[in-house]
């Protein structure tokens, strides 16, 4: 293991190769915080359908279409933003820092007003507009904000050795972020509000939430702006593609990039099988209801995902080894077991056996363990992925001469959003066949068959489909870690040629 954690550290300088764009170990670890503050903000959403019960007077079912409609809206949002980024010019603040403080700005505004101003003032139908509303506002922050951050690891550095690092300092935000928040939420804020999620609960949690996420954009900030400038972005926006690019290119790019399809294959079912675990409705059911412990879960959580971080390195000494290709593919097998292991644990307790898991005992100890390595072995995923994308990013440059790192983001983040809003209507109609039409499940309530077997299809199995897709897309993906050092000679070549003529 120690040999391990040398080899990923020593990824941080880089190859000192003339091809590669390498960046200090500073700007990669500050710059990926982002990831940490999108990831609260997407927390904060999963307690949508609560706020519109609860504060807009929304049916529970209700709540589920409007959930897919949005993702309307949300299709057209992805490449109009993605193309505005590709196109925009680099000023003084940059590119990526200018869409973070828009991103952010919007963002928290239309958190602040969905979950406190306007909470409760509104019924009927005219609570059901002012919820869209306040939702597409959100989708437009939030579309921003996804757009500026997708593009920092491709822009940040294209050394081979230093994106299995980066990608991981990404990772470590985006876990630590729902440990700390899941933490103040059980311990802090929930049990000022008798354990439920009202309105009240909400509205502060939304505070919090939107505090923390606006560190996580000063560090970001600060780490980019080294390469958020035209010697950086510049030299790569010229590459003998197109100066302006535009939804044709879009559409050209998924007709003809058969890597990026294979990537939102595996990246949106990644998303999926998250999306539908770890659902707020889904971890009441769990840890609420079932475990009947939802503080003892939370710490368990927590422990498993700081452990988690630790063996992390090993998955990032991995990808550098083997590349992202092979990474997702046994690292999805890996996340295959140990699912199908909770699940059997959990099927072998029964429905009314699970609250062994809240109380100190054998269960309890086999949970942590079997939840520490799922999270570990999803970590790895989560890491692979980001620096998959970046690959693309680099392949598309290639291949067309074209840096969008935006438009690439937008393929990516329009069906992941597909995906995610798809699980969340799924969820909010299934509760609603169990007897949930009215109100969400909270805490407390009472356990029955049906709960029991919608929590283990949710949990378990939707992501075990989730990563079946994950391995059947890597069959059809060229981008190994051969393919990559072809691609990054070629590109500086091609820049190479580029100064040569300049000069001359």
């Amino acid at each position: 293991m120690s040999s391990g954690f040398k080899k990923i550290f020593n990824g941080m300088g880089g190859s000192n190769d003339p091809r590669y764009r390498t960046a200090s170990p500073r700007s990669m670890l500050l710059g990926c915080a982002t990831s940490g503050g999108k990831t609260i903000f997407m927390m904060l959403m999963s307690y949508a359908g609560y706020m519109a019960n609860e504060g807009y007077g929304v049916l529970v079912m209700l709540t589920g279409i409007i959930m897919t409609v949005k993702t309307i809206f949300d299709g057209v949002c992805d490449p109009v933003v993605a193309a505005v980024f590709d196109r925009m010019k680099v000023g003084k603040l940059g590119k990526v820092r200018k869409f973070l403080l828009i991103g952010y700005g919007v963002t928290i505004l239309s958190a602040i007003l969905m979950f406190n101003i306007l909470a409760n003032r509104f019924t009927g139908s005219v609570g059901v507009l002012m919820f869209c509303l306040h939702f597409a506002l959100y989708i437009i922050g939030y579309t921003v904000l996804s757009i500026g951050t997708t593009t920092i690891p491709a822009i940040l550095t294209n050394d081979p050795k230093q994106r299995p690092f980066m990608n991981f300092a990404a990772t470590c935000y985006q876990f630590s972020a729902p440990i700390i928040l899941n933490t103040l939420m059980a311990f802090l804020i929930l049990p000022r509000h008798d354990n439920q999620y009202n309105a009240a609960c909400l509205g502060e949690a939304c505070y919090l939430y939107s505090a923390i996420a606006l560190v996580f954009m000063i560090l970001s900030m600060i780490g980019i702006a080294p390469v958020d400038n035209e010697e950086v972005l510049g030299e790569l926006m010229s590459m003998g593609g197109k100066s302006k690019v535009g939804f044709k290119d879009m559409w050209n790019m998924m007709k003809v990039n058969k890597p990026l399809r294979c990537y939102i294959v595996t990246g949106a079912s990644d998303k999926l099988a998250t999306k539908m675990a770890t659902d707020s409705i889904v971890n009441v059911m769990l840890t609420g209801i079932l475990i009947a412990n939802y503080q003892a879960v939370t710490v368990i959580n927590s422990f498993g995902k700081i452990i988690a971080l630790v063996f992390a390195f090993l998955g990032g000494v991995f990808i550098a080894k083997h590349g992202v290709k092979k990474a997702t593919t046994t690292w999805s097998w890996v996340n295959i077991g140990i699912s199908v292991a909770l699940f059997a644990l959990c099927m072998v307790l029964g429905p009314w056996g699970m609250r062994k898991i809240g109380a100190v005992g054998f269960p309890m100890i086999l949970y942590i363990a079997l939840s520490m390595g799922k999270d570990a072995a999803a970590m790895v995923l989560n890491t692979a992925e980001g620096m998959m994308r970046a690959d693309i990013v680099d392949y598309e440059l290639d291949r067309s001469g074209n840096f969008m790192p935006g438009m690439v983001g937008a393929c990516y983040t329009f069906i992941e959003k597909l995906i995610s809003s798809l699980g969340s209507t799924f969820t909010t109609f299934a509760v609603g066949m169990i007897g949930y039409v009215t109100v969400m499940p909270q805490m407390g309530d009472k356990t029955t068959l049906p709960l029991f077997y919608l929590t283990m299809a949710l949990v378990y199995g939707m992501p075990v489909l989730g990563w079946m897709c994950n391995i059947v897309a890597m069959r059809f993906y060229e981008l190994d870690k051969e393919r990559m050092v072809e691609i990054q000679g070629s590109i500086a070549e091609k820049k190479k040629k580029l100064k040569h003529g300049r000069k001359a």
